[in-house]
């Protein structure tokens, strides 16, 4: 038999820089394309055992929570009295530095819109509300908070 004598194979080696770069590469792009957001949340108690209409002038309010109002026209009453979105905050700010724990009722009407609510929650927790709740809110016939 003839003998073939064969050569020896040199071996492929796959360049472990050129892989590398490329890792980094799509690395700094995801980093760049990505983007990290806060989200903030609000946390609120529900009403269970309450009633789910509150009426207004009844004594039915308690004297550690607070009541915010929200008519059907936007307009927002901190307990009786008529107060704009920057007053609102301000009078918050002071009366929740005298007992940052006090409970907070937020009565809506019924055609009170979402973004409404939302700007008013949003200057409840600016003011440092965390004891929150929300409930419908009959108004008073006439329209008048009463």
């Amino acid at each position: 038999m003839i003998e073939i004598e064969r050569q020896l194979r040199k071996s492929k080696s796959i360049p472990l820089i050129s892989l590398i770069d490329v890792v980094f590469q799509l690395l700094i792009y995801f980093m760049l394309s990505t983007s990290f957001t806060r989200s903030e949340s609000l946390e609120l108690a529900l009403p269970s055992d309450a009633p789910k209409h509150l009426e207004i002038g009844r004594g039915k309010e308690d004297a550690q929570t607070l009541h915010i109002y929200i008519s059907n026209t936007g307009e927002t009453f901190l307990e009786k009295q008529s107060v704009g979105e920057h007053e609102l905050l301000g009078e918050l700010r002071s009366r929740l530095a005298i007992n940052p724990d006090r409970g907070i009722l937020l009565l809506s009407a019924n055609e009170v819109p979402v973004q409404v609510m939302v700007r008013v929650l949003d200057r409840i927790y600016t003011a440092g509300g965390k004891n929150i709740a929300v409930a419908d809110w009959v108004m008073p016939p006439g329209g008048s908070h009463g």
